[in-house]
């Protein structure tokens, strides 16, 4: 059985992924309290994709990783990046800002597919050279569990399928889904290119 815990919670029209930083502003009264209280006492908070009369119940927890500024008026500019994924088992209004009790997704037992995973390495990084001429990127050591969610941060993928991936709990299915879009987006780049008018820009 799950371990359960009380967690502060953001919605927002966001969906975030476990290995992923993104920046945030925070200028509401009640989550300049909730991320003041996160940093004062190194905690983490929820990410939900909604708002706050309704929302996913499967989010990712995050961690403050830079306090970037803070303004007079108590306004911040933060940079957070996800942990782990959960799902609220209770919604709490007990505080000025939502929280909940939940418990921790974990992926089903199984080995992944290694070779499958250097598929998606390998595809990523080709279509960023692709998309990117003058990038010559490097292979990063990514856990394959948080692989998938690395490539559709990259690729900016709709939120409901980045929910969808979020909800997923099989580690090779997550890699089988983001290994099928990257081969279209590869695809879709490289016939463009062969249109493009060859001053490095795509048309």
């Amino acid at each position: 059985m799950n371990e359960s815990w009380e967690l502060p919670l953001f919605p927002l029209d966001l969906v975030l992924l476990p290995a992923v930083k993104v920046p945030l502003h925070i200028f509401e009264e009640r989550y300049k309290l909730m991320t003041n209280k996160c940093l004062d006492e190194k905690l983490e908070f929820g990410i939900v994709w909604g708002n706050g009369d309704s929302f996913r119940k499967v989010g990712c927890a995050v961690r403050v990783a830079n306090l970037i500024d803070r303004f007079s008026d108590g306004r911040m500019n933060i940079l957070i990046e996800g942990t782990r994924r959960f799902k609220v088992i209770e919604r709490f209004d007990v505080h000025p800002y939502i929280s909940g009790l939940v418990e921790e997704v974990r992926d089903d037992p199984g080995k992944p597919d290694g070779d499958l995973g250097s598929s998606v390495q390998d595809l990523y990084s080709e279509t960023l050279r692709l998309s990117y001429s003058w990038l010559q990127p490097e292979k990063e050591e990514v856990d394959l569990a948080d692989l998938p969610f690395v490539v559709a941060a990259g690729l900016d993928l709709p939120l409901s399928e980045k929910q969808a991936l979020l909800e997923t709990r099989s580690v090779n299915r997550r890699l089988e889904v983001v290994n099928e879009i990257l081969k279209s987006v590869w695809e879709e780049i490289r016939n463009t290119r062969k249109r493009s008018s060859g001053n490095g820009h795509l048309n």
